[in-house]
């Protein structure tokens, strides 16, 4: 008579749900799969039923099922009708001996450990409350956009994008963030950075001028270096970039990279009158400008100011959004939105550079705009983040008096403060990092000033638990 196994299962099985461990489903197929192969089940020995099975080990019995529909289908297990699942039959009843634990690397080389990402210190600057995103409403778009439309989002994509995604991005940023476009002028890419890239690689050429921000956006400067341009930074003010520093160059740049809604990484705004002044220099001087709008949703005092792109009339600006911090960065998607004549050249180029974004990702996002998630997610997060960054103020206020002095900014996942003391600031940002924290050395964004002081994060962290971060970094500064 088939022997039960019973409960013996709670015994020698544990789901662990830490991140890393791998989906419940396959953690109890890989313990059943090595009981049987070890013979602590032996050949016909019945398991308990799927619904027994989850009770006792507090899974779903969905995943019980999955699991074992596997194991059926890979011989260690066989259904019998009306009489449940029981362990093969024509299995050794002592179990499989001298099989290799792992498959070994070539010549003997150990085993590449699989691992998840670390999870990013506390108060790393940029980095979204990634337990805060829905999830759920990501995985149930997910299966909708799978049967819906299934094998279509498995073939070949063109390199503007998916249409749906285009139209929503064209809504949403009309409505926004005040752009003036249609869909046909956005190019779905794979993130910002690629964003940037083909942005230099359309307009620039070997030795073109190019100016940036000082401080600024470090990627956007390797960029445009990789591409051969010459950079020419300009220091910024409390206003942000000053056009009449531009208007005196000679000779006269081909682009400017510019964060105008909020200056990467001080925060200031550049105001109405310096907007009008650079689309004013763009015309006379055949000079195209860049925008960064990296992290625009998140103004705290006051809504989202207006888009440069939006004063544009002439065809002068090359906007550039990402879903990085507004959503999650492993989603890797960005946008270009281009003048009219600009985007069949660059096209081109993106069909160069790797075809096109993912059709899942474009898919589920454009589910996830048009039905309004991304609005009500920036809304949630918003009220999130000023909390938060409230909480940081205060903290630095009470804490790093005398030590380090926050800027004023109203927008943005960070906060930037200047040491009193003008200390070497990459070398406090590794103590820091010695003590555990992401906070980055503000220098790191200079191209010709001189700055000393941190990028702090908050995004990332729970109110809670900024105070006591804080007072880690200071006792790690002192």
């Amino acid at each position: 008579m088939a022997r039960r196994a019973g409960g013996r299962f709670v015994a020698w099985f544990r789901p662990d749900r830490q991140a890393g461990s791998g989906g419940l489903q396959a953690q109890l197929y890989g313990a059943i799969r090595r009981a049987v192969l070890a013979g602590e089940l032996v050949p016909g020995e019945r398991l308990p039923s799927s619904r027994s099975l989850a009770a006792d080990l507090g899974l779903g019995r969905n995943t019980v099922t999955a699991a074992c529909d596997r194991l059926v289908a890979e011989g260690y297990l066989e259904g019998r009708r009306g009489a449940g699942l029981f362990v093969a039959a024509d299995l050794p009843a002592d179990g499989v001996s001298g099989l290799p634990a792992r498959a070994a690397g070539p010549a003997g080389q150990p085993r590449v450990k699989v691992e998840s990402p670390p999870a990013p210190l506390p108060l790393t600057p940029g980095v979204p409350a990634l337990g805060d995103f829905p999830l759920e409403t990501w995985r149930r778009l997910t299966g909708q956009v799978l049967r819906r439309q299934g094998s279509a989002l498995l073939g070949f994509g063109s390199p503007a994008g998916l249409p749906a995604l285009r139209h929503a991005l064209a809504e949403y940023l009309t409505a926004t963030r005040g752009l003036v476009c249609g869909a046909e002028q956005i190019v779905v890419v794979s993130g910002a950075q690629q964003a940037l890239d083909l942005a230099g690689r359309l307009l620039l050429r070997p030795g073109d001028g190019v100016v940036m921000e000082d401080p600024g956006y470090p990627a956007a400067r390797a960029a445009f270096t990789a591409l051969g341009a010459r950079l020419q930074p300009l220091a910024v003010d409390g206003q942000g970039l000053d056009p009449a520093q531009l208007a005196a160059l000679s000779p006269a740049p081909r682009l400017a990279m510019l964060t105008p809604s909020h200056q990467f990484p001080l925060g200031m705004t550049l105001p109405l009158a310096r907007r009008l002044a650079l689309l004013q220099l763009a015309r006379d001087r055949d000079l195209y400008l860049v925008e960064d709008d990296y992290d625009c949703e998140y103004r705290y005092a006051g809504p989202p100011l207006q888009a440069l792109q939006g004063l544009d009339g002439d065809g002068r600006v090359l906007y550039v959004g990402t879903f990085s911090k507004v959503l999650f960065p492993g989603l890797r998607l960005g946008y270009l939105v281009l003048p009219p004549g600009l985007v069949g050249r660059l096209l081109a180029l993106k069909r160069v550079a790797d075809g096109f974004a993912p059709l899942m990702s474009q898919a589920v996002l454009a589910a996830f705009i048009t039905e309004g998630h991304l609005a009500q997610h920036v809304r949630r997060m918003r009220m999130l983040y000023r909390r938060r960054r409230a909480v940081l103020q205060d903290a630095l206020q009470q804490q790093a008096a005398g030590l380090l002095a926050p800027r004023s900014s109203e927008a943005g996942l960070h906060l930037v403060a200047d040491f009193t003391d003008g200390r070497d600031d990459a070398a406090a940002a590794a103590q820091a990092a010695a003590a555990g924290l992401g906070v980055t050395p503000l220098s790191r964004y200079a191209i010709d000033c001189r700055l000393s002081g941190l990028l702090i994060g908050f995004a990332g962290d729970r109110e809670a638990a900024i105070p006591a971060a804080v007072q880690r970094l200071v006792n790690a500064l002192r």
